[in-house]
């Protein structure tokens, strides 16, 4: 593997957030691996700030300061990241081609947009059974810290795997013996039905009001849906995962 090739790998698996709150927040997170501070140089001299730079000195974090615009083009929201951004390493967060030949049951997500219910999501296969989260690079709303906020601090702790799309991302874990089970409302087989927590399956979510798409419904080997009741005709990507996430909890299977 060429220096370059080293360089990407190791960028790929980084995550860029942003904001005084958030970037303090994982600084005081001593499970925390942390790459980098970036901080812009027209910062004024304040309590967070100070605090900032002092933790990252105890921690033997590299500073490193820009201008403004330079700070903008790191955090890529400028009206929002108030002159800090930091790359955390996560040591769960890696390429779906780095998934272990034991992983079992997968949680994939095609054009889920709200950062809220991503991170919510992210929170719901942290602490199941599920073997992590497949989530691409395009087409899914953006780790930012409203996602780290949403899951509540897993975020760091999560198994997630990246990839650059949805389609992509699936056709490897297809090519490695997985089956893929779409989730989709309107179909006869339920999710009880599917499977055990033995075999090797990648559950997808669609987006939360078109769900899965056309391209991704065509790599699915089988639908299955929630069953509802009381003529419910759909419920939150979030709560569905979360359903997903936790079905073998209680069934045994």
């Amino acid at each position: 593997m060429t220096d370059y090739e080293d360089k990407k790998k190791m960028f790929d698996s980084m995550i860029t957030l942003y904001g005084r709150k958030p970037v303090l927040e994982i600084l005081l997170d001593a499970d925390s691996s942390i790459f980098r501070l970036h901080l812009s140089e027209s910062n004024q001299r304040g309590d967070t700030i100070t605090q900032i730079r002092k933790l990252a000195d105890k921690r033997n974090i590299a500073i490193v300061t820009h201008p403004k615009e330079a700070l903008s083009r790191i955090s890529k929201n400028a009206r929002q990241d108030q002159g800090v951004a930091i790359d955390i390493s996560p040591p769960k967060y890696q390429s779906v081609d780095q998934i272990i030949a034991s992983a079992g049951q997968i949680l994939a997500l095609d054009g889920v947009t709200n950062p809220q219910n991503l991170g919510m999501i992210i929170r719901s296969v942290a602490a199941s059974p599920m073997d992590g989260l497949l989530l691409p690079r395009k087409g899914c709303a953006k780790i930012d810290p409203l996602v780290h906020k949403a899951s509540a601090g897993t975020l760091i702790k999560s198994s997630i795997y990246h990839c650059p799309t949805i389609e992509s991302g699936l056709k490897s874990l297809k090519s490695k013996g997985y089956q893929l089970i779409g989730l989709s409302g309107g179909v006869d087989r339920s999710l009880g039905d599917i499977g055990n927590a033995n075999e090797k399956i990648v559950f997808v979510l669609g987006n939360e009001t078109t769900g899965i798409s056309e391209p991704v419904l065509a790599l699915c080997d089988e639908l299955a849906c929630i069953p509802l009741e009381s003529g419910v005709e759909s419920i939150n990507v979030a709560m569905a995962a979360t359903l997903v996430a936790f079905r073998t909890t209680f069934n045994g299977t």
